[in-house]
Protein backbone atom coordinates (compact mmCIF):
# COMPACT_ATOMS: atom_id res chain seq x y z
CA UNK A 1 0.00 0.00 0.00
CA UNK A 2 0.95 3.35 -0.82
CA UNK A 3 1.90 5.84 2.46
CA UNK A 4 -0.74 8.12 0.71
CA UNK A 5 -3.62 5.48 0.68
CA UNK A 6 -3.17 5.08 4.54
CA UNK A 7 -6.84 5.76 6.19
CA UNK A 8 -5.19 8.14 8.92
CA UNK A 9 -2.44 9.90 7.44
CA UNK A 10 -1.61 11.88 10.60
CA UNK A 11 -1.26 8.39 12.20
CA UNK A 12 1.91 7.32 10.17
CA UNK A 13 4.63 6.46 12.55
CA UNK A 14 7.32 8.29 10.59
CA UNK A 15 5.17 11.15 11.37
CA UNK A 16 4.91 10.31 14.70
CA UNK A 17 8.59 9.90 14.84
CA UNK A 18 9.41 12.78 13.61
CA UNK A 19 7.30 15.00 15.66
CA UNK A 20 8.66 13.49 19.01
CA UNK A 21 11.81 13.81 17.94
CA UNK A 22 11.20 17.42 17.77
CA UNK A 23 9.03 17.61 20.99
CA UNK A 24 12.26 16.49 22.88
CA UNK A 25 14.64 18.55 20.31
CA UNK A 26 12.55 21.84 21.43
CA UNK A 27 12.25 20.48 25.08
CA UNK A 28 16.27 20.43 25.36
CA UNK A 29 16.44 23.60 23.87
CA UNK A 30 14.85 25.21 26.87
CA UNK A 31 15.96 23.70 29.23
CA UNK A 32 19.64 24.00 28.38
CA UNK A 33 19.32 27.70 27.17
CA UNK A 34 16.26 28.96 28.22
CA UNK A 35 15.98 29.21 31.98
CA UNK A 36 15.90 25.35 33.10
CA UNK A 37 11.87 25.19 31.61
CA UNK A 38 10.24 22.36 30.04
CA UNK A 39 8.56 23.91 26.89
CA UNK A 40 6.03 20.81 27.15
CA UNK A 41 7.05 18.92 30.25
CA UNK A 42 4.23 19.86 32.72
CA UNK A 43 5.42 17.54 35.43
CA UNK A 44 8.74 18.73 35.71
CA UNK A 45 7.14 22.14 35.53
CA UNK A 46 5.02 21.60 38.66
CA UNK A 47 8.40 20.26 40.30
CA UNK A 48 10.32 23.25 39.56
CA UNK A 49 7.73 25.57 40.13
CA UNK A 50 6.89 23.90 43.65
CA UNK A 51 10.71 24.47 44.19
CA UNK A 52 10.87 27.84 43.28
CA UNK A 53 7.77 29.24 45.73
CA UNK A 54 9.41 27.02 48.32
CA UNK A 55 12.48 28.88 47.88
CA UNK A 56 10.60 32.33 46.83
CA UNK A 57 12.01 33.06 43.71
CA UNK A 58 8.84 34.12 42.29
CA UNK A 59 9.92 35.88 38.85
CA UNK A 60 11.08 32.00 37.76
CA UNK A 61 7.91 30.79 39.00
CA UNK A 62 5.77 33.11 37.09
CA UNK A 63 7.51 32.11 34.22
CA UNK A 64 6.64 28.48 35.03
CA UNK A 65 3.26 29.58 35.54
CA UNK A 66 2.35 31.25 32.24
CA UNK A 67 4.35 28.03 30.26
CA UNK A 68 1.93 25.50 32.11
CA UNK A 69 -0.92 27.62 30.84
CA UNK A 70 -0.48 28.31 27.93
CA UNK A 71 0.31 24.90 27.30
CA UNK A 72 -3.77 24.46 28.43
CA UNK A 73 -4.43 27.19 25.82
CA UNK A 74 -2.93 25.41 23.31
CA UNK A 75 -5.12 21.87 24.05
CA UNK A 76 -8.24 24.16 24.34
CA UNK A 77 -7.25 25.75 20.89
CA UNK A 78 -7.22 22.19 19.20
CA UNK A 79 -10.10 21.21 20.96
CA UNK A 80 -12.11 23.77 19.41
CA UNK A 81 -10.96 22.64 15.85
CA UNK A 82 -11.20 19.14 16.71
CA UNK A 83 -15.00 19.66 17.32
CA UNK A 84 -15.49 22.01 14.43
CA UNK A 85 -17.64 20.81 11.76
CA UNK A 86 -16.03 23.33 9.37
CA UNK A 87 -12.84 21.92 9.46
CA UNK A 88 -11.00 20.79 6.41
CA UNK A 89 -8.97 17.45 6.63
CA UNK A 90 -5.56 19.93 6.40
CA UNK A 91 -7.01 21.58 9.56
CA UNK A 92 -3.52 20.17 11.22
CA UNK A 93 -1.34 21.60 9.58
CA UNK A 94 -2.25 25.39 10.71
CA UNK A 95 -0.72 24.31 13.71
CA UNK A 96 2.78 23.15 12.40
CA UNK A 97 3.09 26.73 10.89
CA UNK A 98 2.22 28.21 13.98
CA UNK A 99 5.02 26.01 15.54
CA UNK A 100 7.98 26.82 12.53
CA UNK A 101 6.96 30.47 12.67
CA UNK A 102 7.22 30.25 16.83
CA UNK A 103 10.49 28.76 16.39
CA UNK A 104 11.58 31.36 13.45
CA UNK A 105 10.54 33.79 15.74
CA UNK A 106 12.28 33.18 18.95
CA UNK A 107 16.22 31.85 17.39
CA UNK A 108 15.97 36.05 16.52
CA UNK A 109 15.88 37.00 20.30
CA UNK A 110 18.98 37.33 22.03
CA UNK A 111 19.39 35.13 25.15
CA UNK A 112 19.01 38.55 26.92
CA UNK A 113 15.11 38.49 26.35
CA UNK A 114 13.17 37.39 29.39
CA UNK A 115 12.84 33.53 29.25
CA UNK A 116 9.01 34.73 29.87
CA UNK A 117 8.63 36.13 26.41
CA UNK A 118 9.86 32.33 25.03
CA UNK A 119 8.62 29.28 27.02
CA UNK A 120 5.12 29.92 26.91
CA UNK A 121 4.73 30.68 22.83
CA UNK A 122 6.67 27.36 22.82
CA UNK A 123 4.58 25.81 25.01
CA UNK A 124 1.26 26.76 23.27
CA UNK A 125 2.65 25.25 20.03
CA UNK A 126 3.98 22.22 21.35
CA UNK A 127 0.29 21.75 23.26
CA UNK A 128 -0.94 22.04 19.75
CA UNK A 129 1.13 20.14 18.48
CA UNK A 130 0.70 17.02 20.95
CA UNK A 131 -3.27 17.53 20.91
CA UNK A 132 -3.29 17.39 17.13
CA UNK A 133 -1.25 14.77 16.47
CA UNK A 134 -2.57 12.29 19.39
CA UNK A 135 -2.22 8.71 17.62
CA UNK A 136 0.29 6.11 16.09
CA UNK A 137 -1.33 3.85 13.79
CA UNK A 138 -4.46 3.86 15.99
CA UNK A 139 -2.17 3.98 19.47
CA UNK A 140 -2.51 6.76 21.37
CA UNK A 141 0.82 8.78 22.22
CA UNK A 142 2.60 12.10 22.85
CA UNK A 143 5.03 13.18 20.51
CA UNK A 144 6.13 16.27 23.31
CA UNK A 145 7.04 13.81 26.07
CA UNK A 146 7.97 10.39 26.56
CA UNK A 147 6.78 9.02 30.13
CA UNK A 148 3.09 7.44 28.98
CA UNK A 149 4.95 6.41 25.95
CA UNK A 150 8.02 4.54 27.68
CA UNK A 151 4.94 2.71 30.56
CA UNK A 152 3.08 1.74 27.11
CA UNK A 153 6.24 0.09 25.84
CA UNK A 154 6.91 -1.68 28.47
CA UNK A 155 3.45 -2.83 29.57
CA UNK A 156 3.04 -4.20 25.94
CA UNK A 157 6.36 -5.90 26.60
CA UNK A 158 4.92 -7.46 29.25
CA UNK A 159 2.02 -8.73 27.81
CA UNK A 160 3.75 -10.09 24.64
CA UNK A 161 6.05 -11.94 27.28
CA UNK A 162 4.07 -12.88 29.99
CA UNK A 163 0.71 -13.38 28.45
CA UNK A 164 -0.45 -16.36 27.29
CA UNK A 165 -1.10 -16.37 23.83
CA UNK A 166 2.35 -14.70 23.40
CA UNK A 167 0.68 -12.05 21.25
CA UNK A 168 2.84 -10.83 18.27
CA UNK A 169 0.41 -7.48 18.66
CA UNK A 170 1.32 -6.77 21.93
CA UNK A 171 5.19 -6.94 20.68
CA UNK A 172 4.69 -4.83 17.45
CA UNK A 173 2.90 -2.26 19.78
CA UNK A 174 6.22 -2.34 22.20
CA UNK A 175 8.36 -1.59 19.39
CA UNK A 176 6.31 1.10 18.53
CA UNK A 177 6.48 2.95 21.45
CA UNK A 178 10.06 2.42 22.43
CA UNK A 179 10.79 3.79 18.91
CA UNK A 180 8.90 6.73 20.11
CA UNK A 181 11.21 6.81 23.04
CA UNK A 182 14.07 6.64 21.37
CA UNK A 183 13.24 9.11 18.75
CA UNK A 184 12.18 11.59 21.82
CA UNK A 185 15.76 10.72 23.90
CA UNK A 186 17.60 11.39 20.04
CA UNK A 187 15.91 15.14 19.61
CA UNK A 188 17.13 15.76 23.11
CA UNK A 189 20.63 14.76 22.54
CA UNK A 190 21.29 16.72 19.43
CA UNK A 191 19.52 19.47 21.01
CA UNK A 192 21.85 19.85 23.84
CA UNK A 193 24.84 19.07 21.62
CA UNK A 194 24.10 21.78 18.70
CA UNK A 195 23.62 24.46 21.53
CA UNK A 196 26.94 24.21 22.52
CA UNK A 197 27.53 25.12 19.01
CA UNK A 198 24.82 27.30 18.11
CA UNK A 199 23.61 28.66 20.98
CA UNK A 200 19.66 30.15 21.27
CA UNK A 201 19.64 29.87 17.56
CA UNK A 202 19.81 25.91 17.93
CA UNK A 203 15.76 26.79 17.54
CA UNK A 204 16.05 27.40 13.76
CA UNK A 205 17.20 23.54 12.99
CA UNK A 206 13.59 22.56 14.99
CA UNK A 207 12.11 24.42 12.58
CA UNK A 208 13.88 22.60 9.57
CA UNK A 209 12.51 19.41 10.64
CA UNK A 210 9.16 20.95 11.60
CA UNK A 211 9.24 22.09 7.37
CA UNK A 212 10.37 18.35 6.57
CA UNK A 213 7.73 16.86 8.80
CA UNK A 214 4.77 19.47 7.64
CA UNK A 215 6.09 19.28 3.86
CA UNK A 216 5.16 15.13 3.95
CA UNK A 217 2.27 14.89 5.61
CA UNK A 218 0.79 18.02 3.59
CA UNK A 219 2.68 16.13 0.49
CA UNK A 220 0.41 13.22 1.48
CA UNK A 221 -2.68 14.68 1.91
CA UNK A 222 -2.21 16.47 -1.56
CA UNK A 223 -1.48 13.19 -3.25
CA UNK A 224 -4.77 11.34 -1.56
CA UNK A 225 -6.99 14.35 -2.80
CA UNK A 226 -5.35 13.71 -6.43
CA UNK A 227 -6.07 10.59 -6.58
CA UNK A 228 -9.54 10.70 -5.22
CA UNK A 229 -10.33 13.30 -7.34
CA UNK A 230 -8.83 11.41 -10.61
Amino acid sequence: MKRYEAHHLFQLREIAIGLTFIGGFIDAYTFVSRGRVLAAGQTGNIIFLSVDIAQRNLPSAFTKLMTMIFFVIGIFIVGYFRNSNRRSHYWRLPFLVAELTACLVIGFLPKSVPNLYITPPLALVMAMQTASFSKIEGNSYNNVFSTGNLKKSINSLSDYMFGTDHDISSLRTALIYIELVFGFAGGAIISALLQLLFGVRTIWIAAIFIVIVGSYYAMLLYRRDQVKSS
